[in-house]
């Protein structure tokens, strides 16, 4: 009975080390500040294609219809002031009011930018969010439905910001997917991370 366990228990291990070895952690840097680096796990991908976009850095890659991008936005000086710099005086007014610290990174401006200015905001339907503006990141999923046809797309995002000049986008979407699709989906969008 003992050599029953134990081998079961062995067989067991055994799937769970294959299931999490499958899994490859790709990390992401912005390449003018090598010390702006994010990473995400997924058994996914493969690779990601890269390029400059101007000053913003865009990392692409797409398998049996999942699309993931990163992209690394640079905020110009007025976009700085705007997006950041004033919003910021008031957000550190009602943390203190609050008795609260308000951080130095927040993704709140990158996830406010992001959504608002969403090239398909007009279509967007049960958008959610989650997290918190003193976490590294803050997310949104929700869905696109194409007029006039039964094609559902499911998309999830991740935002971050380092200084006061460089957002983070990470999205992640699929065409009408299966429930295991999009648990795929959410542990990608999950395991993102900032790497020190």
């Amino acid at each position: 009975m003992k050599i029953k366990n134990v081998l079961f228990g062995i067989v067991i291990l055994g799937i769970l080390s294959f299931n999490i070895l499958d899994k490859k952690t790709f990390e992401f840097i912005y390449p003018k500040q090598k010390e702006v680096k994010i990473s995400l796990m997924s058994e996914h991908f493969k690779n990601f294609d890269k390029e400059w976009r101007g000053t913003d850095y865009y990392y692409f890659a797409e398998k049996d219809g999942f699309i993931c991008s990163v992209l690394f936005y640079k905020l110009n000086e007025e976009e700085k002031l705007s997006l950041v710099e004033v919003p910021k005086i008031q957000l550190i007014e009602k943390a203190k009011e609050a008795g609260k610290e308000f951080p130095e990174n927040s993704p709140v401006f990158a996830y406010t930018y992001f959504k608002n200015f969403s090239n398909l905001k007009k279509m967007e339907e049960n958008d959610k969010s989650w997290g918190e503006i003193t976490d590294d990141f803050m997310f949104r999923k929700n869905e696109i439905n194409l007029e006039g046809s039964k094609i559902k797309q499911e998309n999830m995002y991740g935002y971050a910001m380092y200084g006061n000049d460089l957002f983070v986008n990470v999205h992640i979407s699929k065409m009408n997917c299966s429930e295991s699709d999009l648990k795929e989906m959410e542990e990608i969008i999950n395991s993102l991370k900032k790497v020190e």
